[in-house]
């Protein structure tokens, strides 16, 4: 229950931040290619939307402006090209030059894209995923759906760039564990965060006012087809990125951040959901490095010392960048000017819709109330829908600063059914420690938020202004009473939300549990065939064997022993299948206890050298000392090292290695972990998702009967290790193991 609500609490947070996002930053080299033609003239409207339109930043920003000026697009379908050639030229020109610029001032911005992933190859992985996304619509939706599917393609990842604005040093850690542990991204962030990048993006997108196909298409693009196609048939926009994301991860085109490989399963299913052909594919991943090295030549990505010419730069746009800021700073002192409760309760409906999370009504709704009432630091606090009884709160402090926080109300504070404004007793100071805003205690007062006869949170603010509340307490509970009202419907339809998206998760992994038991009941029907064969079988064997015997020691001619003995080794062969398969099928219970890590390795590698008739085996021991003792059954666990090393060996043209045994990898809490390396033949992603499969058997990568990496599988997993497999063609596998270190 503590995990849980620490996860929801992550989750909120993470939230509560990403709202914050008016819009993302595009890269110094991007800025500085748009700021030298924007200040030279020498770009007309086409040409920038040609730069607008590959990139994500500046993309997100020109769709939302036109859904905000109410642009029509033909066919009702929105594209970049159509915003652009629209809009007023002088929107445009203001829009890109107070665009955001990522770390452009900042010492430590990584200009040689040293970080892992760079914001550079974030950029480039958009690009090749909307290069292919276009290509596919062509064919699936038909002529002109293209840049549609472009944009869709270039915004999928928006919640990783989002992550990377807001909490770089974070999202750095998350990638860096998913490298080390070969995953997805999508897991590490869920694990962390409570929340992934997909949902994050589809919030943004959702506030930007995005069209609906894009907002789909980011949400959806880590689900299968029986997802998109059985519960929104209108998503075929989210199965055509998901194919190009695919795809585009396959050709190396930058880097997503993810370190699961791209399976080829996934492809088939895509393209043939999507009815789109093999010979198609071929020739959208021959055309596909082209397009994204020009479209990355257009931004200015292969141009070095962008952040240092975006600086230079930035004189010659300083007086129009001055005329704007004067416009928008009197624009600002204007909505600062005083007001009756009237006029505060009409500007706060003009400024609330009903796409508004409730944080965002809460916000404005604490800001007109420190404007109207001249007020210093106010807190609006309201429950959150997640049933682990966490209030958001949204804090002001006396300088217009505002900041959103998580909290859990103390024991012993009453619901109040009236609505009364008071002076903060001992409770309420105690939920002010909480709050990361400095409070004036003597001059602090609090006032519920009801809906009905219901308490949904209360407000919090130090008086400073005028105004009386004592004598205007019917005026105030109105204008309190409004407040409630709107955030409490925000709060309801953001919760339908997530039950929504809680709903789609759940049918993703739905899917999962059947082929888990599937492949359950498969195991089930390997151990009946197992038992059949261990009785149809070895009391044959043993009479043939016996027979065999008898003749080969009566027998002179040693052509015929020679034969007999022959016969003798097949049917001994005969035998060993069969234990194989029933040692597979029907395991025996580990007994575990304590034994040093670096004593089941040498016994390893001792029966995989006698096993393959080696005086020694080449291998090479990293850290092994250092990892202590786990808590197995030796016995089962040496066996699986063996059939990895075994496995290891087979895929060397000469079967004799070398292998490396290395500790250095990342150590989980409570676990001890090491990786077999070999550098032979590899797999290819086709083959690498069948490798444990029983009886599943790739001749290239050197495999006999196939039982070998299932069986240590299921081994380490009897041991309550975990199991993974990780490998390229010529470029050798990695098996990473993890066992237990304590009872």
């Amino acid at each position: 229950m503590v995990k849980s609500v620490q996860n929801t609490a992550a989750a909120r947070q993470v939230e509560l931040i990403i709202r914050q996002l008016d819009s993302l930053s595009t890269l110094p080299e991007v800025a500085a290619e748009y700021l030298a033609k924007l200040a030279d003239d020498r770009i007309d409207r086409s040409d920038l939307g040609g730069i607008i339109e590959s990139d994500a930043a500046l993309t997100a920003k020109i769709l939302s402006l036109a859904y905000k000026e109410r642009v029509v697009f033909a066919d009702d379908k929105p594209s970049v090209a159509e915003a652009v050639s629209k809009l007023p030229g002088p929107m445009i020109r203001e829009a890109v030059l107070s665009s955001k610029v990522f770390s452009a001032f900042e010492t430590g911005y990584d200009a040689d894209n040293v970080r892992s992933p760079g914001r550079k190859q974030l950029a480039l992985h958009g690009l090749g995923v909307a290069c292919c996304a276009a290509d596919i619509a062509e064919i699936v939706l038909g002529r002109g759906r293209g840049q549609s599917a472009f944009s869709a393609g270039l915004l999928h990842d928006i919640g990783k760039l989002a992550l990377d604005e807001v909490m770089p040093k974070s999202f750095e850690r998350m990638v860096g564990e998913a490298k080390s542990q070969h995953t997805s991204l999508l897991s590490i962030e869920q694990k962390h965060l409570g929340i992934d990048h997909a949902v994050i993006g589809r919030r943004l997108a959702e506030k930007w006012h995005l069209p609906g196909e894009i907002v789909l298409a980011i949400w959806l693009h880590h689900s299968d087809p029986e997802v998109i196609s059985e519960n929104l048939p209108d998503a075929r926009m989210a199965g055509i990125v998901r194919l190009a994301d695919i795809i585009s991860r396959q050709c190396n085109i930058g880097m997503s951040g993810s370190f699961d490989s791209p399976d080829s399963v996934s492809v088939s299913e895509m393209t043939d959901w999507l009815r789109v052909s093999a010979e198609q594919i071929a020739g959208i991943r021959s055309r596909l490095a082209g397009e994204v090295r020009r479209r990355s030549e257009l931004l200015g990505l292969e141009a070095a010392g962008g952040a240092t010419a975006y600086c230079e730069l930035i004189g010659s746009t300083a007086a129009k960048l001055a005329r704007d800021n004067t416009r928008l700073t009197t624009a600002n002192r204007q909505l600062l000017t005083e007001g009756a409760h009237m006029t505060f309760v009409n500007e706060f409906l003009s400024g609330v819709n009903a796409d508004m999370s409730a944080v965002e009504v809460a916000g404005i709704f604490a800001s007109g109330w420190q404007k109207h009432y001249q007020t210093g630091s106010v807190c609006v606090y309201f429950r959150s829908d997640d049933g682990e009884g966490l209030y958001e709160a949204v804090v002001i402090d006396g300088s217009g600063q505002m900041n959103v926080q998580v909290i859990r109300l103390p024991e012993g504070i009453k619901s109040a059914d009236e609505f009364a404004i008071t002076q903060v007793d001992g409770l309420l100071r105690r939920l002010l420690e909480q709050i990361e805003c400095d409070f004036d205690i003597s001059r602090t007062l609090s006032a519920p938020l009801l809906v009905g006869p219901g308490h949904i949170g209360g407000i919090l603010f130090e008086r400073r202004g005028p105004a009386e509340p004592s004598r205007q307490l019917d005026l105030f509970a109105m204008v309190a009473s409004v407040g409630a009202q709107i955030i409490a419907l925000a709060s309801a339809r953001w919760g339908q939300q997530r039950l929504g998206e809680r709903f789609a998760e759940l049918l993703g992994k739905l899917r999962q549990s059947r082929n888990q038991l599937a492949a359950a009941k498969s195991l089930d029907a390997i151990a009946e065939t197992a038992a059949g064969a261990a009785h149809e079988l070895n009391n044959p064997l043993a009479v043939i064997s016996g027979r065999l015997q008898l003749l080969y020691q009566a027998e002179s001619d040693p052509k015929k022993k020679d034969t007999l003995r022959q016969i003798q080794e097949r049917a001994a062969e005969i035998s060993t299948i069969v234990a194989d398969l029933m040692n597979f099928a029907r395991p025996r219970d580990p007994a575990q206890k304590m034994v040093a890590v670096h004593a089941l390795v040498d016994e390893a590698v001792r029966q995989t050298a006698k096993a393959a008739r080696l005086k020694t085996l080449k291998t090479e021991l990293v850290s092994i000392d250092e990892l202590g003792e786990v808590f197995v059954d030796g016995e089962q666990i040496v066996t699986a090292i063996a059939n990895i090393l075994t496995n290891a060996l087979e895929s060397y043209p000469d079967a004799a290695g070398p292998i490396r045994i290395d500790a250095g990898c990342e150590q989980p809490a409570g676990l001890a972990a090491f990786q077999i390396i070999d550098r032979g033949c590899g797999m290819d992603a086709n083959i690498l998702s069948k490798a444990v499969q029983p009886f599943f058997s790739a001749p290239p990568a050197g495999r006999k009967r196939g039982m070998g990496l299932a069986h240590a599988q299921q081994l380490i997993r009897l041991n309550n290790g975990s199991f993974n497999l990780a490998s390229s063609p010529g470029a050798g596998t990695t098996v990473t193991i993890l066992l237990p270190t304590s009872q």
